[in-house]
C-alpha cells in the first residue's frame, strides 16, 4: 500500500474510520442481542455466525483498499 501521496493517505484514513465505527455499532448490536435475547445459546451462536462474516467482510474490504492505493 502506498501511503506517500496525500491522496490515498486520505482514503485509508476514511476507510479506517468507517470500519472503526462500524465495528462499535456491530459490538453494540451484539452485546444487545446476547443481553436482551430469548435464548442465551441461540444469542451466542448468532453472534459467532455474524462475526465470522464481518471478518470475511472486513477482509475483502481491506484487499480492496490494498489495490486502490497500489
Amino acid at each position: 500500500m502506498n501511503l506517500s501521496d496525500p491522496n490515498n493517505l486520505l482514503i485509508a484514513g476514511v476507510y479506517y474510520v468507517i470500519t472503526g465505527g462500524l465495528v462499535l455499532f456491530s459490538l453494540f448490536g451484539i452485546y444487545v442481542l446476547l443481553r436482551y435475547g430469548k435464548s442465551t445459546l441461540l444469542a451466542f451462536a448468532v453472534s459467532v455466525f455474524y462475526a465470522f462474516i464481518f471478518l470475511a467482510i472486513l477482509s475483502q474490504s481491506y484487499q480492496s483498499l490494498v489495490a486502490l492505493l497500489q
